[in-house]
């Protein structure tokens, strides 16, 4: 499977900075550049007043990390994709699956 990442991807995780009257604005940096392979699982309809979006689910393979986690994101040239949750098989483990959510 090593050998089908086929595009680079960056990793970027959120950030909190002070916005100088006691709240936050939220960021995002990113934490590393990775190969990836994005691969489909489907698709949902996200309602709303006024509103009917398609979602489309993705799973992203990638190597083992110990620096994911659910809430973070992955970038793969303009496409963003939420990460939901991380499968990992543990240590002794080469890949990890990433099932995310592209972003509009």
């Amino acid at each position: 499977m090593i050998e089908k990442l086929d595009q680079r991807a960056t990793l970027q995780a959120m950030t909190l900075t002070p916005d100088g009257g006691g709240g936050y604005v939220e960021g995002w940096q990113s934490f590393a550049t990775v190969w990836v392979h994005l691969a489909p699982t489907g698709a949902r309809d996200a309602l709303g007043p006024d509103m009917l979006e398609s979602r489309a689910r993705h799973s992203v393979t990638l190597r083992r990390r110990s620096d994911l986690a659910a809430g973070q994101r992955v970038v793969a040239g303009t496409r963003v994709f939420k990460v939901h949750a991380v499968l990992d098989q543990g240590p002794r483990a080469t890949l990890v699956t990433l099932l995310c959510e592209e972003l509009p």
